[in-house]
């Protein structure tokens, strides 16, 4: 069985045992196949609600025997069912990308329309490599590859990018793109892409999009650095070996830290005098030291020094009411950030404005023990290298036209895979070669930019997005 064939197993096999079936009661071509949770805002109603999933109000009720009437409480968890068609076809599974070709044509994303200025429409070759590890997978075992797949690991992180990938290319082909996509499981393994790369022509690709781990970027670029093949790292913003063919498409931290230190510079110009507070551990040593030099009247609290914690004493002493209070918080220890981020929260009041902010924001904060609510009372700011953005208008279409192929919303892997891949075969078709499309500046997508610049011998994308939470939304700043 080829690999196309098993990752189609996993997507569409898979996913309708691990989602609870059931039958809606009024319509007999429809399935429940999985509910989500959504919480309530502010002055949001079962109609509106009924609105974004594309579902009934009396749907919402069934799930929810807790509402009585249509009166609903702010920051109130409603259980939403999400409910797909059953397709009456001779096949089995069907295509991929059935919808897509159908709606996706009406996303238009672009700072440069790379869309409308197609001119090449020449057969692009593609390479995705991936650490799928399916030969570790029992595809017979239905409940033991059901519990594999309920964890983040490798596999799933995999498949994930790889049907983000998969809608890109559906939006491509849409708008008159060739393409051959040739998937290869690196298996994470050393010996394995050896393998790949000598029974496989890395020149008769136009570009390589993976592995997805640092370490097989290194080895993939290096054993193929005769080749003028683009190899393109999608996923890590960890320093790897750069070679002339290498397009690391992720800001750098050392990047993403410059981007936020501008934004601290302009913060200094407005307001030359406010109170600082670097709250910091041992590895983020250089960090706080960049700080001080700009603010050296600022406290420092070295939270390795009171086992990750913060006395919160000792911050309620040190901030005041009769200036700004900005606190930097440079750590990623879960415990530390939960801890800092709960004790500023409850510190403001009506005469005490406190703003925290870090110059490098990692995927700890995506731990649900870190109150998105506080970090919006604290009026969080960070550089990321995505937009966090999960409800406007491009990202609900897009969310619909997902879930309707793969049965779940894509989550920021998948939405990434997406991004890239759509962005790498519009260059393509518009350059013909990867490399001659670095001068046409930014393209911006759903939750990713892209703007490469020559770093080392190859390429560096230096797009960083400044992300401001505000109460409960979150806001891009810009430059101005």
């Amino acid at each position: 069985m080829g690999i196309t064939n098993k990752i189609k197993i996993l997507f569409f096999i898979f996913p309708l045992f691990i989602y609870t079936q059931e039958n809606s009661d009024d319509k007999s071509n429809l399935k429940v196949v999985d509910t989500l949770m959504h919480k309530v805002e502010r002055k949001q109603t079962l109609y509106s609600i009924s609105n974004i999933y594309k579902i009934s109000i009396d749907d919402i009720k069934k799930y929810n025997p807790q509402i009585k009437g249509s009166k609903l409480s702010r920051r109130m968890f409603l259980n939403i069912p999400v409910i797909r068609k059953i397709k009456q076809e001779k096949k089995k599974f069907s295509k991929v990308n059935d919808s897509i070709d159908l709606l996706i044509p009406k996303l238009d994303f672009f700072n440069v329309n790379l869309i409308d200025s197609i001119i090449n429409k020449r057969l692009i070759k593609i390479a995705l490599l991936a650490p799928f590890k399916l030969d570790q997978i029992e595809l017979d075992s239905v409940e033991n590859t059901k519990n594999y797949l309920k964890n983040l690991n490798l596999t799933t992180i995999s498949l994930d990018f790889y049907s983000g990938a998969i809608m890109a290319l559906g939006k491509g082909k849409e708008n008159g793109i060739n393409f051959e996509l040739e998937v290869i499981d690196t298996k994470n393994d050393y010996d394995s892409i050896v393998k790949i790369l000598k029974n496989n022509k890395i020149e008769k690709y136009d570009f390589v999009l993976g592995p997805l781990i640092p370490r097989n970027i290194n080895q993939v670029s290096g054993l193929s650095v005769k080749s003028k093949t683009p190899i393109v790292s999608p996923l890590s913003s960890k320093d790897i070996e750069i070679n002339e063919n290498v397009f690391q498409s992720m800001p750098s931290k050392k990047d993403q830290r410059e981007r936020m230190f501008k934004y601290i510079d302009s913060l200094i110009i407005d307001d030359p005098d406010p109170c600082v507070m670097i709250i910091y551990d041992d590895k983020n040593e250089s960090v706080k030291d960049e700080l001080n030099k700009r603010f050296p009247y600022a406290e420092l609290i070295n939270t390795d020094k009171n086992n990750g914690y913060v006395d919160p004493e000792i911050t309620d002493s040190l901030l005041v009411s009769t200036k700004k209070n900005f606190v930097f918080l440079e750590s990623e220890n879960l415990n530390t950030i939960t801890s800092v981020s709960s004790l500023l929260n409850s510190q403001i009041s009506s005469e005490r404005n406190i703003s925290m902010m870090t110059t490098f924001r990692s995927d700890v904060y995506e731990n649900e023990n870190i109150s998105f609510e506080h970090l919006g009372n604290l009026n969080f700011t960070y550089p990321s290298y995505y937009l966090p953005v999960y409800d406007d208008e491009k990202i609900n279409l897009f969310n619909n036209l997902y879930l309707d192929d793969f049965g779940k919303r894509p989550n920021k892997i998948a939405i990434r895979g997406y991004d890239i891949t759509l962005d790498l075969i519009l260059r393509v078709a518009f350059r013909k070669k990867l490399i001659k499309s670095i001068d046409l500046g930014e393209t911006n997508y759903l939750q990713n930019k892209f703007n490469y610049f020559p770093f080392k011998e190859g390429f560096i994308n230096k797009s960083i997005y400044l992300i401001k939470h505000k109460k409960l939304n979150i806001i891009e700043l810009n430059d101005d």
